[in-house]
């Protein structure tokens, strides 16, 4: 009788952002921490072996229900940029899985802003040095002073008290989340200097970094 010897297989881990560390749109693999934690699932009481970029992150054991979690030692932080993590999870007689490789990136910076206004069309333009999200109407805000003397202070452009200078906007963003351009559907009433702001509230970029500062344009309406 032939003795057939049968190798068992651990399977391989899975392997994401923990929760607390997936600062953006969730399940992205973005994040805005140079220390991110990982979380995932393996098999019961096996040990997980993780690497990002080919270097030792640490090793971690699976619990009694196969769920593990690891955060990136103090003095591995990941460096911004796009990283591969790949996890082994180890059973018993030192048997390793198959790797499991995930691509994540670390995104620290916050996103910058100009504004524009093109005063001949009613048309204000905001654009992001990249994709952002949380982005309203009620984000522009109107100031400034007519030639009869009224002060418009710091109104929300789409709120009642600002619809004597300039009209309701709709608002329009591009294919990429960068550009978003907002159109008056009245023109201001009356001639003056304003200065059109954007406020950051709410701001993020797919990393959940919010604005680092404001931006404004100011214009003369004759």
């Amino acid at each position: 009788m032939a003795l057939t010897v049968s190798t068992p297989v651990v399977a391989p881990p899975s392997v994401a952002l923990a929760a607390a560390s997936a600062t953006g749109i969730g399940g992205d693999g973005i994040t805005k921490l140079a220390r991110p934690s990982f979380a995932g699932a393996a098999p019961a009481g096996s040990n997980v072996v993780l690497y990002a970029d080919g270097q030792l992150l640490g090793v971690t054991r699976a619990d009694a229900r196969g769920r593990w979690s690891l955060a990136t030692p103090v003095a591995r932080p990941l460096v911004a940029g796009a990283h591969t993590i790949t996890a082994y999870a180890v059973g018993a007689g030192t048997l390793w899985s198959k790797a499991t490789s995930w691509s994540m990136s670390v995104d620290s910076a916050p996103p910058t802003i100009s504004v524009t206004y093109d005063r001949d069309n009613g048309r204000a333009t905001v654009t992001f040095s990249e994709p952002v999200s949380g982005v309203r109407a009620s984000n522009l805000l109107l100031s400034g002073r007519t030639q009869s003397g009224v002060t418009v202070s710091n109104v929300h452009i789409n709120d009642a008290g600002a619809r004597a200078y300039m009209g309701l906007i709709t608002m329009s963003q591009s294919p990429d989340g960068r550009k978003f351009t907002f159109q008056e559907q009245f023109n201001l009433a009356e001639p003056g200097t304003f200065t059109l702001s954007f406020v950051k509230t709410g701001v993020v970029d797919r990393a959940g970094n919010p604005l680092a500062a404001v931006a404004a344009t100011r214009f003369t309406i004759i």
